[in-house]
């Protein structure tokens, strides 16, 4: 980590730099700027442009022509509005560098974000370097704290950033795409790209860490999620709530329940599965306990098919850890559906998730 690096861009390699912009005019100036000003030359700009309403794309243009560095953006425009994820998959599309960073066109960066990571990456060949964020509240500045602390590490060898994921059922690294360089060689390998739904981050997130082969993580704090009211996370608060916010989330874990068959041979598939039905589980949880506040109707049986366990009774026996985890989540999930329902509303009341 204290190795040197030659900062100049003909021994750096390019970095593409992906910000899907939509309606973010009060942040895009600060976002765009902490890009700009980075201590690492080579770098590109992919402004994707999400059709907007507001004068995001006035500041983008604005910075372009008056910034010393703006001949590294270029503005990538939708022909309609598509989402967070289809935009970060045409960052994907049109990315030249040997790298891809994805910031959100609200958040920030520290100066040195690149140049500390490039190097690691270049070192190892890694398909992967993540470092730390900060939360950081967007009306009175306060940091809440830095996530997820971990030291500095490289792991190698197939499985090995898989086991590391799934050494327990906690979290050990961003489940996020942003705040993390990855090999755009192991992105277009593995045909890896953003669901056009709600949670596209965790789905991108369980689709890849199984590919990883050389992953470093760092401790650096390098980046800045601006924590905002009126965001996608505090829309919830108050008032009616789209009963279609619930079901896109069941429809993210349905496809990460029709992925997880692929990993049933590897070590880590046991935890792997409980991480799934936990998080699966809050989601149920959430769902009763706003149930009176949808909009919509919210069947029963649509409940309980967010329970679902992708393995046999015979195969979870089998599971070195996790096994009774496992087990309760796969009884839970083939009751009768009134009784899944009672049941979870019972446990989930029980351990305060509702």
């Amino acid at each position: 980590m204290e190795e040197q690096y030659d900062n100049s861009k003909n021994s750096m390699p390019l970095v593409s730099i992906g910000m899907p912009i939509y309606n973010v005019g009060s942040f895009i100036e600060r976002s765009l700027l902490s890009v700009l000003d980075q201590t690492y030359d080579n770098i590109e700009i992919l402004a994707v442009d999400d059709c907007g309403s507001d004068n995001s794309m006035d500041i983008v243009k604005h910075l372009q022509i008056e910034h010393p560095r703006g001949s590294a953006i270029r503005i990538i425009r939708h022909s309609e509005n598509k989402g967070l994820g289809e935009a970060r998959n045409t960052a994907i599309d049109h990315a030249s560098g040997k790298y891809l960073y994805f910031i959100d066109s609200d958040d920030y960066i520290e100066p040195e974000t690149i140049s500390i990571m490039v190097p690691e990456a270049e070192k190892h060949h890694a398909d992967v370097v993540h470092t730390v964020a900060r939360t950081v509240y967007d009306k009175t500045h306060r940091v809440e704290h830095s996530f997820p602390e971990q030291p500095y590490r490289v792991l190698k060898g197939k499985d090995a950033f898989a086991d590391f994921v799934c050494q327990d059922h906690r979290r050990h690294v961003s489940f996020t795409s942003w705040n993390i360089l990855f090999s755009i060689e192991f992105i277009r390998k593995n045909n890896l790209h953003f669901y056009p739904i709600t949670c596209e981050d965790i789905l991108f997130f369980y689709d890849y860490y199984p590919l990883v082969e050389v992953a470093v993580l760092m401790p650096n704090v390098t980046y800045n999620y601006l924590k905002r009211e009126g965001s996608i996370m505090d829309s919830a608060r108050g008032g009616r709530i789209p009963v279609k916010s619930i079901k896109k989330w069941f429809e993210a874990n349905s496809i990460m329940l029709e992925h997880s068959f692929q990993y049933v041979d590897r070590p880590f598939y046991c935890v792997h599965c409980a991480r799934m039905l936990k998080q699966d589980f809050r989601a149920v949880c959430i769902a009763l306990r706003h149930r009176k506040r949808f909009d919509g109707k919210l069947t029963d049986k649509e409940i309980c098919q967010n329970l679902r366990h992708p393995s046999t009774y015979a195969q979870i026996l089998k599971f070195k850890r996790y096994r009774l985890v496992n087990l309760f989540f796969k009884i839970l999930g083939s009751l009768p559906v009134w009784m899944c329902v009672r049941l979870s509303y019972i446990i989930g009341k029980a351990i305060r998730w509702i």
